[in-house]
This record gives C-alpha cells, sequence and structure tokens, in this order.
C-alpha cells in the first residue's frame, strides 16, 4: 500500500562495494521534481540532442535525499572509523552528510534517483499472488 503524505520513504540497497546493506531515506518527489527530471533527462542544443541522465540522476537523487541510517556510513579519523549521522542532535551528526554522501557515495545516490524517478511503478497482473484482475464496471465499457 502506497502512502499518501509526507513520510518519509525507505530504499535498501546491497552495496557491493562496502558488501553491507545501507538504508537511504528520502521523500517522495513533488510532480515539479518529476517533471524537471524528466525535461532534464534529455536536452536538444540547435541540431544536437544531449543526454544529461547522470548529472539529473545525481541532481534529483540528492534533492529528495533525507537521511540515512546512521551506522551505514563511516568516516576514518587517525585509525578509527567513526560512524556519521544525519540526525541532528546525534552525537555523530555531520551538518555536511549530504555533500558527503553526494561526493563519495554518489551510485547510490544515483540508485535512489533511479528507483524513485525511472522505476516507481509496473504494469501488468501479477500473477504470484493468484489474485484475478478485477473486471471493468459495466458503465467504463459504454464509454
Amino acid at each position: 500500500m502506497r502512502q499518501l503524505g509526507d513520510e518519509l520513504n525507505t530504499l535498501t540497497i546491497q552495496d557491493n562495494i562496502s558488501n553491507s546493506t545501507i538504508r537511504l531515506f528520502y521523500r517522495t518527489p513533488t510532480p515539479q521534481e518529476r517533471i524537471g527530471y524528466d525535461n532534464e533527462v534529455i536536452q536538444r542544443k540547435r541540431n544536437k540532442v544531449i543526454t544529461r541522465l547522470g548529472q539529473t540522476r545525481l541532481k534529483y537523487g540528492t534533492e529528495i535525499l533525507m537521511g540515512f541510517r546512521t551506522g551505514d556510513f563511516v568516516r576514518k579519523i587517525g585509525d578509527r572509523e567513526v560512524p556519521i549521522s544525519s540526525e541532528p542532535g546525534s552525537e555523530n551528526y555531520d551538518p555536511e552528510w549530504k555533500n558527503t554522501i553526494k561526493k563519495y557515495a554518489s551510485d547510490l545516490v544515483i540508485a535512489l534517483a533511479v528507483h524513485v524517478f525511472e522505476s516507481s511503478t509496473e504494469t501488468g497482473p501479477d500473477e504470484e499472488d493468484g489474485e484475478e484482475e478485477p473486471e471493468a464496471p459495466e458503465d467504463a465499457e459504454k464509454n
């Protein structure tokens, strides 16, 4: 069931670089952001078509990224690995967490954008759950 509202969503990613599971928290994009994403992916400059897929994914993924599970990212300080947090008030809170994730884990931000902007829905019946497609109301067939 899709939650309608301003609650945060969660994307769980298997990160093959760290061989760990990472949870990203994100907000639902606004209609303007969805349209902007689509409009920025392909642009025309004179007679050339320019694909800006990577830049657009990184830009909009960063915009909707609202945090991550504390402990999923660490920073080396001396010989110690110290977890960073995106939670204000946490002892490990890093006010620059979003720029840090964008710089060092851009692949995860891009994966978030792909998930939210490019593959948030699938069409067709779900044959695995055994449910049949509901029939259209009789009134719909007359229109």
